[in-house]
């Protein structure tokens, strides 16, 4: 049986596992483009996030709650908006992507 987890539980999750030294998550979501105005259709896999907290040269147009801050594999910041991510797997259950439920 599928596990759903709610966005909420799905971020707390995210957040309490990058506490851990070698704690890390597996996010899928569809990217957006702030050039075209769009999300792809095609899902982006991430292995290896750690949440992270907004560089002092970020600034955001829009409420930075929407935007998942992430460090991906290579220690990378990236982002991403929260409504476009469809899985999230954790390593307590070897990285299974669970769908998420934003409603």
């Amino acid at each position: 049986m599928e596990t759903i987890l709610t966005g909420i539980e799905a971020m707390q999750w995210a957040r309490e596992i990058s506490k851990v030294p070698d704690g890390t998550f597996t996010i899928a979501f569809y990217p957006y483009s702030r050039q075209l105005g769009r999300a792809s259709d095609k899902l982006k896999i991430v292995h290896g996030c750690k949440w992270r907290a907004q560089l002092p040269k970020e600034r955001f147009e829009i409420d930075a709650d929407n935007l998942l801050l992430y460090t991906d594999g290579e220690g990378n910041p990236k982002m991403c908006y929260r409504i476009l991510i469809r899985f999230i797997g954790f390593p307590n259950d070897g990285y299974k992507l669970h769908k998420i439920d934003w409603l």
